[in-house]
């Protein structure tokens, strides 16, 4: 393992962990890549970069926490995921720490976004890392804000916005992000989260109702850009959709289905 500091060129003997100066993802639970020419350390992990910190001694404990966990990353990287903790972001194989961020990671994610979140960057990255699939973006998105399932589901055509009205007011109120996963329906509650599914090609993705539309033919849902993204369909610009209506329960467990308890 070694520290390398911006424009160094020295490399650990071992091979196996390095941390090199630094600086996005399916909404903000996919896979995060890594500016090399931004402020900070990002410890990468046999060449794949994980996370970035500005602190060189929370990246070495990082490191060091890491490089103590790689017998159980070697045979068991499917089953390393986010900590389900309020308080503290971190990933876990099995109920055994194998990483703690004490300062927000610097990626796309919000600093006041759930632990969980925090975490799953980093996560997919190292699961990338020993040749895991990446965790499934719904499901950490449920899992992170507690949401359950309901028996209430819809569909339709969807579409998606972006740039033209980036930074323009939406329906709430707020400013619409284009990278943020939200989506505009016309009926719906604002604040209604929904699990949307490509019937396309069977990919879904968490939103959250903040704006009104779509008004242009059939379309029922008009989806942010990193939605779209998230869903494949940024690229053929309308599809057919399923979506299922979510409710607040609590974090629960990392399954294919029921992933938060219902109140």
């Amino acid at each position: 393992m070694a520290v390398v500091d911006q424009g160094s060129k020295a490399h650990a003997s071992s091979g196996v962990t390095q941390i090199t100066p630094t600086s996005e993802a399916c909404g903000s639970a996919a896979t995060a890549g890594v500016d090399s020419s931004a402020a900070g350390f990002t410890i990468q992990v046999k060449d794949v970069p994980i996370g970035r910190v500005l602190s060189r001694q929370v990246a070495d404990r990082i490191a060091n926490q890491i490089r103590q966990a790689l017998p159980v990353l070697e045979t068991k990287p499917e089953r390393l995921t986010p900590s389900l903790s309020q308080h503290q972001a971190a990933a876990q194989v099995d109920g055994k720490t194998v990483f703690v961020l004490s300062e927000p990671a610097q990626s796309a994610v919000p600093k006041d976004a759930p632990p969980a979140l925090q975490a799953t960057q980093w996560v997919n990255n190292l699961r990338l890392a020993f040749g895991a699939a990446p965790l499934d973006p719904s499901q950490v998105h449920m899992v992170a804000e507690g949401l359950g399932e309901t028996n209430q589901t819809f569909g339709g055509i969807a579409s998606w916005y972006g740039p033209y009205f980036h930074g323009r007011q939406t329906a709430t109120g707020e400013t619409f992000n284009q990278h943020a996963l939200t989506a505009a329906h016309k009926t719906l509650p604002f604040g209604t989260y929904l699990k949307v599914r490509n019937q396309l090609n069977g990919k879904t993705v968490v939103v959250r109702i903040n704006d009104r539309g779509p008004y242009i033919g059939d379309r029922s849902l008009d989806l942010s850009y990193a939605a779209a993204q998230c869903l494949g369909s940024d690229a053929v610009g309308v599809i057919p959709y399923q979506a299922t209506i979510l409710a607040p329960g609590f974090p629960h467990a990392w399954r294919e289905n029921v992933v938060a308890k219902l109140p």
